[in-house]
């Protein structure tokens, strides 16, 4: 009876589509285990390269293929066809270099019905070397008609990528485009707007993007890199960036230039915040009316105590500020703000309501015509294309009109995003004010050092200190909340 060998297959698809349909690994592992069988082989294990791996991790797991067999001293590698196999130089050199080594291994290319050995015909070196060079000619050329396409398709303002959270993939047309998904877009506007905030920093970001159900393709919480590299994508205010180059973008943006704008300044103006033992509830938020300078606050005995860096002599020997104390007079002027009057919040809510609905109906009116000028726009410039494939204007007549064209969608586009941008966020902000201010005093006991750090920013314009003593001042528009008249023309913002 024939002595059974060992083996170790080597799997690999040729397409995105045959990875994504599922099929050819499978059949390619039965192709072998079916080969194998029948020729005295033992198949140990099977390696499985995905098309859609980087040229690293392919080339990874090649050699993970190659060094097993070296390591267990296996003779036999089983593969459906060379261009499963080998399909650059790199991996020929290797297949070259273990086949010599050993005049007892082989490589099986079953549907090439070639056994290749140290001891092969010059003939089948030769069939199998232009099967090599065949396989590399077909990945160059299908990384030079890739790479067409996502030159054609940045040219037409779309990224050839997937996007980044917030949005979807859609087809359109027959062109597959990203649009905002309506389920996740808010929370990530919530999550720009969210950084901005002094006790904020992309580790908190990143839970908070894991609480709010925000997740890989797999389910998992995003790293600190990822988040960092979303706040940081450009691609939310219309720039395609693609192997290092921008590129002006069609897709429609929930993020305003002004707000990103912010959150690079934030991300790159400076080192970041170092996340400390301590987290002191006032920390950056109280001013020295003597001399300007920040309260700094100092843990003893279990309480934090605060005071100013002394910049200027009349600052030496004030008295310092117990937190404690300080968030007992917050507290009242949160109560304060409460409304007497039930029905008059109510009323005043629901005007503001009717105003938004007012201004929504004005504003959604405003980008349907804008946005029918940006549609002409682009169906004028894929004409435009139509026509440089047809011959019937030259190349440079289509450059220099496709460029007016990209230019006059950029104007269009920041005209959309800042009628979309001005939307309803002052009656937004208004409302939500209101809101807060009548609940603010309840939410605060049940609340979060940042989440009251929070309340403070949104409610109060100022908080100082002097000798030992605060006082404070609201936003301007709580300051019209506080006035226990309710002055509804300026709540309403007549």
């Amino acid at each position: 009876m024939a002595k059974t060998e060992d083996a170790v297959g080597i799997a690999r698809v040729s397409s995105k589509g045959q990875e994504e349909e599922g099929y050819s690994l499978d059949s390619q592992e039965k192709l072998m285990h079916n080969y194998s069988d029948g020729h005295g082989l033992r198949l140990v294990t099977v390696f499985k390269i995905a098309e859609s791996a980087s040229k690293a991790e392919q080339r990874r797991i090649f050699r993970q293929a190659m060094e097993l067999v070296a390591e267990k001293n296996i003779k036999n590698l089983v593969v459906e066809k060379v261009d499963r196999h080998a399909r650059n130089f790199h991996d020929a050199v290797d297949t070259h270099d273990w086949l010599l080594a050993d005049e007892e291994r082989k490589i099986h290319f079953i549907k090439d019905s070639i056994i290749l050995h140290k001891n092969s015909r010059s003939q089948e070196w030769l069939n199998w070397g232009i099967r090599v060079v065949m396989a590399k000619n077909y990945i160059d050329n299908l990384r030079e008609e890739a790479m067409k396409g996502w030159a054609e398709k940045l040219a037409q303002g779309w990224l050839p990528a997937s996007p980044p959270p917030g949005y979807k993939t859609i087809t359109q047309s027959g062109k597959r485009i990203h649009v905002p998904n309506p389920d996740t877009k808010g929370i990530i506007a919530d999550l720009f707007q969210l950084y901005l905030d002094p006790s904020h920093s992309i580790a908190t970001i990143t839970k908070e993007m894991f609480l709010r159900g925000i997740r890989t393709g797999k389910g998992r919480g995003y790293a600190k890199s990822k988040v960092q590299k979303m706040l940081n994508n450009p691609f939310y205010i219309g720039i395609n960036r693609f192997d290092g180059q921008d590129y002006p973008g069609q897709q429609e943006v929930f993020i305003s230039k002004e707000l990103w704008d912010k959150v690079q300044i934030k991300m790159h103006g400076g080192r970041p915040a170092v996340l400390r033992k301590h987290n002191p509830l006032f920390k950056n938020l109280i001013i020295c009316e003597t001399c300007g300078g920040k309260v700094t606050w100092q843990l003893q005995k279990g309480r934090y105590y605060g005071r100013c860096q002394r910049l200027k002599v009349e600052c030496k020997g004030t008295k310092t500020i117990r937190e404690d104390r300080v968030e007992e007079q917050i507290v009242n002027q949160l109560n304060t703000l409460i409304c007497p009057s039930t029905e008059i919040i109510e009323w005043v809510t629901s005007e503001l309501r009717k105003r938004r609905t007012g201004q929504t109906e004005t504003r959604e009116q405003m980008l349907k015509a804008l946005n029918v000028q940006l549609d002409r726009l682009a169906r004028m410039d894929n004409e435009l294309y139509d026509d440089k494939l047809s011959g019937d204007i030259s190349r440079e007549t289509y450059a220099a009109k496709h460029e007016q064209f990209v230019s006059q969608k950029a104007e269009l586009q920041a005209k959309i995003d800042k009628t979309a941008a001005r939307n309803t966020d002052d009656v937004e902000q208004r409302l939500a004010l209101l809101n807060l201010s009548q609940k603010a005093a309840e939410l605060w006991q049940t609340r979060t050092v940042e989440q009251k750090r929070l309340i403070i920013i949104k409610l109060f314009g100022s908080i100082t200190f002097n000798n030992g003593s605060i006082s404070v001042t609201y936003t301007n528009f709580v300051k019209v909340i506080a006035d226990k008249s309710i002055k509804t023309r300026e709540i309403l913002g007549r």
